[in-house]
């Protein structure tokens, strides 16, 4: 019945859907293999190997999955593999990062009946992996009919969602009863599943694949990329992340500028959220006066140093938190849920942010109660901060060794969850083998 219902809302919806779907195609976001969303996957059947549809949202997911997507290549090397993602910056994080560990690559469909259903006869995977909050009703009722498993990775529900989950608790009970297993991220996380209809049994916290993936870009020289970034040799460097506002930009160039007024050799790398907007914030920077350098067109001629720097490549901000003596994430200065912590505390740089982390609050609040992270809420606070900080190597050193004990601390997810998708891939492959059709017995 509340299949019918969902399905029934997309068919009256269907006017606005298509014109939607035709702006983000003509509008240039979906150009690339838009056809994809409707099913047409680029994905051939399989010939004589069983497949594991692996899905994430966009870039923060699919940087997750790295480490679990690494373990299922060397723990089942005669699976197929397929990757998708949401957005095309996930496109492009998953062709440049995942490319070896997976088979196919490709967009994930809408959640109509016609566009999931042509997606999995495609793919006919025999375990399909959701990253975090990923749950598609039609999609998971589809995979359920061809009796097929479905676990959520790395499973976490935000404040948020979890709010406008609870306002429609049978949808989402409907959906978990199609959900085999539930890697949570925290014990909050798995209650807030719980809470909305899965079995205990079903749920079990295995940590955050994020902290094992933030090691992976710290095997970086600092000193060979100041040198590629044109930053003085002894000058102080703060490192500003995934910034998605104006507001939250005026706010660090706010900062910085009362930071230089105090320390004028100190440097600026920032990097936007989302590379459309550079030339945005090229300006905002320019009308403070700066003259920033595009990361694209560094180095400069020998003897040439760069005071600002905008990054305006993709992939490169986890390496880029190396040359830094702080970070700021953004992502938290607005109510937008913040940005990923990790990459910093994996550097061992002591990390700003705003208020707004609900999208992030574990990784948050253990970063203050390490005394790594530091929760700011305007220009001001947040340059007494790193002034206090750039002026204190001693406490910058105590805070890189706590930071980095951080991460190591919580390491290990990735193995956890292999185990239980190991279990499933088992269960799938024992009941295709005996060919008899039914689903082994839920724990």
């Amino acid at each position: 019945m509340i299949r019918l219902v969902y399905n029934l809302i997309l068919f009256l919806l269907t006017p606005l859907w298509a014109v939607y779907i035709a702006w983000r195609v003509l509008a240039g976001s979906w150009r690339e293999r838009w056809w994809e969303r409707l099913g047409f996957v680029a994905v051939p059947p399989p010939k004589g190997k069983r497949r594991i549809w692996v899905h994430c949202v966009s870039v923060g997911e699919t940087l997750a999955a790295l480490p679990v997507l690494k373990a299922m290549r060397a723990a089942l090397p005669n699976a197929e593999i397929v990757l998708t993602t949401t957005t095309p910056t996930g496109q492009r994080t998953a062709h440049d990062s995942a490319r070896e560990w997976v088979d196919y690559i490709a967009y994930f469909p809408l959640d109509f009946p016609f566009a999931v259903r042509r997606a999995l006869s495609r793919i006919q995977p025999d375990l399909l992996a959701l990253f975090e909050t990923e749950l598609w009703l039609n999609l998971l009722a589809e995979q359920h009919r061809r009796e097929g498993f479905t676990l959520v990775l790395n499973g976490r529900l935000s404040d948020r969602s979890f709010r406008r989950a609870q306002r429609v608790r049978p949808f989402y009970r409907q959906m978990l009863e199609w959900v085999d297993f539930v890697c949570a991220q925290s014990p909050l996380d798995a209650a807030r599943f719980v809470a909305l209809g899965i079995s205990p049994a079903r749920v079990e916290v295995c940590g955050n694949t994020k902290f094992d993936q933030a090691l992976e870009a710290t095997d970086v020289d600092p000193a060979e990329w100041r040198r590629r970034l044109s930053l003085p040799p002894e000058a102080p460097v703060i490192v500003v992340g995934s910034t998605r506002t104006p507001e939250e930009e005026r706010l660090v160039a706010e900062a910085y500028r009362a930071v230089q007024s105090q320390m004028p050799d100190t440097c600026l790398v920032i990097a936007p959220r989302h590379l459309e907007r550079v030339p945005e914030l090229n300006t905002l920077l320019q009308s403070y006066g700066w003259n920033p350098s595009l990361r694209s067109r560094l180095p400069l001629p020998e003897g040439e140093y760069a005071q600002v720097v905008v990054v305006d490549t993709f992939g490169e901000l986890a390496r880029l938190y190396a040359v830094g003596d702080v970070a700021v994430v953004g992502g938290a200065f607005a109510p937008l849920g913040g940005q990923n912590l990790f990459q910093p505390l994996a550097h061992g740089k002591p990390v700003f942010f705003g208020p707004h982390t609900h999208n992030f609050r574990d990784i948050a609040q253990m970063a203050k109660e390490a005394g790594v992270g530091f929760e700011v809420a305007d220009a001001h606070a947040l340059a007494q901060g790193i002034l206090e900080l750039l002026q204190n190597p001693q406490r910058r050193a105590e805070i890189e060794q706590k930071a980095r004990e951080l991460i190591h601390t919580h390491q290990g997810a990735t193995q956890r969850t292999l185990e239980h998708l190991l279990r499933w891939w088992n269960h799938a492959q024992q009941a295709h083998q005996l060919a008899l059709g039914i689903r082994p017995r839920k724990l």
